[in-house]
């Protein structure tokens, strides 16, 4: 016999989410430095080393991403 849960997955399979696919949403304030200069890597968009998160977000927000 089966569990509610069980006869749940048949209905209604999961399926696998797979964020490869999707584009990641530009950071924010709420993102790190590491994880904006991430960002701006995989968008090729170059920055000073010295840049403060506040100069780092302007170029996120520059970029047609």
């Amino acid at each position: 016999m089966m569990s509610l849960f069980q006869l749940h997955l048949k209905v209604h399979p999961v399926k696998a989410n797979n964020l490869a696919d999707e584009t990641p949403a530009k950071p924010t304030d709420t993102n790190t430095v590491a994880e904006i200069k991430a960002w701006l890597d995989e968008h090729n968009v170059a920055y000073s080393s010295n840049a403060v998160k506040a100069d780092l977000l302007a170029l996120v927000n520059d970029t047609d991403a």
